[in-house]
């Protein structure tokens, strides 16, 4: 879709810089574009090429996937009086269609994408008068946000499909900024702040890839004494070979005769530390997402914590402070929750939440017979209808007296 401002003019291209330490400065080499680094090991670190190591693919999956999947609704009201504002507009343009290409399922998954891989999400408001009529998202990398010299006030400037848009406010921009050490004006890529990490990572899959590649080394050894002429070592590798080699052959009985004596090459130290630095940089990339290792394919060897447990931390630790990161930069918004008004964004993460479903239905047990859950309340929270009848709490103990029936009255207001 068309960016629909008229504050376009040419920016002025970037001068080139060169590193003042190269693999080890933050300033792009001559020529670096994508906002790529280049680390220790000389590997160039960008979204993209990070997003080739499986580990780092596979994590920004899951949480950007995650959020993705989570519906996202507008409450009105707050305490008890809160509930859900399904017919308004906020409501429709987050939970059902943020705009006419993307489900709320896709736009979301992007958003959460821009800022695990850039630190940042930017998002075009397209509006009708004072209503925003849909979100898109804008490719974090073609953004620049610096301050206003004369009112301090957020800008942005933007290149599209190279067309310049300069002087963007928060009135067109909405900016989730994600982690910032310094509390700076844009948050901090977890590409460029790891990038030593993962450029370890990166040179280690090259150079696994180039092993296997280059690899010569055989399977098995047959050694025989004394000198072997090259005629008579190449009759004695195609007989073996004949006799041997592929699946039809499997698991035949061998005779080695004169002497001859078969050895199975194993695995070397040099493999079984490449296996492990593999491993280790899989770990490296869960530490940097906060994602239990577990969920990245990388088993704990001293954790007892178990897979439901793992699950819970991830929601509480990983993905509840990042909702809650997009839920605040909403509401901020006076495009989209003006000051005063009573309506709220917000995540719904109970399925998340939920325990495994013995110890799920043993808490709904106890909460029916304490009395602080009616059936029909039970059976909302399972995403079952209501039933007859079952809006009642239980006011007695469980296997006492039924509720007390109140007290006929006659005419006058009296009791019967």
């Amino acid at each position: 879709m068309a960016w629909p401002w008229q504050k376009k003019e040419d920016a002025p291209q970037p001068e080139e810089r060169a590193s003042a330490e190269w693999g080890s400065s933050a300033i792009p080499l001559p020529g670096m574009g994508g906002g790529g680094f280049y680390a220790y090991t000389g590997r160039y670190i960008s979204a993209e090429s990070a997003a080739g190591l499986s580990a780092v693919g596979s994590a920004v999956r899951l949480i950007a996937e995650t959020i993705g999947s989570l519906p996202a609704v507008v409450y009105r009201g707050s305490e008890s009086n809160r509930e859900r504002a399904q017919s308004a507009w906020q409501y429709q343009l987050i939970h059902d269609r943020p705009n006419m290409e993307q489900s709320a399922m896709e736009f979301w998954t992007d958003v959460a994408s821009c800022i695990e891989f850039a630190g940042n999400a930017y998002i075009q408001k397209i509006k009708a008068g004072s209503r925003v009529l849909e979100l898109q998202v804008v490719d974090p990398m073609t953004v620049k946000v610096y301050r206003d010299k004369d009112t301090s006030e957020k800008r942005f400037d933007v290149t599209v499909e190279g067309k310049h848009y300069n002087g963007m406010t928060t009135s067109e921009i909405l900016h989730v900024r994600g982690f910032s050490v310094r509390g700076g004006i844009v948050g901090v890529s977890p590409i460029a702040e790891h990038k030593q990490a993962l450029g370890v990572a990166l040179a280690a899959e090259e150079y696994a890839g180039r092993m296997y590649a280059n690899d010569a080394t055989p399977g098995l050894a047959v050694t025989v004494p004394g000198n072997l002429g090259r005629q008579q070592a190449a009759e004695m590798l195609q007989v073996w070979n004949s006799t041997h080699q592929g699946m039809a052959n499997a698991g035949k009985p061998a005779i080695l005769t004169n002497g001859a004596t078969l050895n199975k090459l194993g695995m070397t130290m040099a493999d079984a530390e490449l296996i492990a630095s593999r491993r280790y940089g899989v770990e490296e990339v869960a530490r940097i997402f906060r994602i239990p290792p577990a969920m990245l394919g990388v088993e704990s060897r001293a954790s007892n914590i178990s897979a439901e447990e793992e699950s819970l931390r991830f929601v509480r630790y990983g993905l509840m402070p990042r909702l809650r990161r997009i839920e605040m930069a909403l509401r901020a918004d006076d495009d989209l929750f003006p000051a005063g008004s009573d309506l709220q964004p917000e995540w719904l993460v109970d399925g998340l939440l939920r325990a495994d479903t013995q110890v799920r239905y043993a808490a709904y047990v106890q909460a029916r017979q304490a009395g602080w859950l009616s059936a029909n309340e039970i059976r909302a929270l399972e995403n079952y209808p209501p039933v007859e009848g079952g809006d009642q709490v239980q006011q007695t103990p469980v296997g006492g007296a039924p509720n007390a029936t109140p007290p006929a009255t006659d005419t006058q207001g009296g009791a019967a």
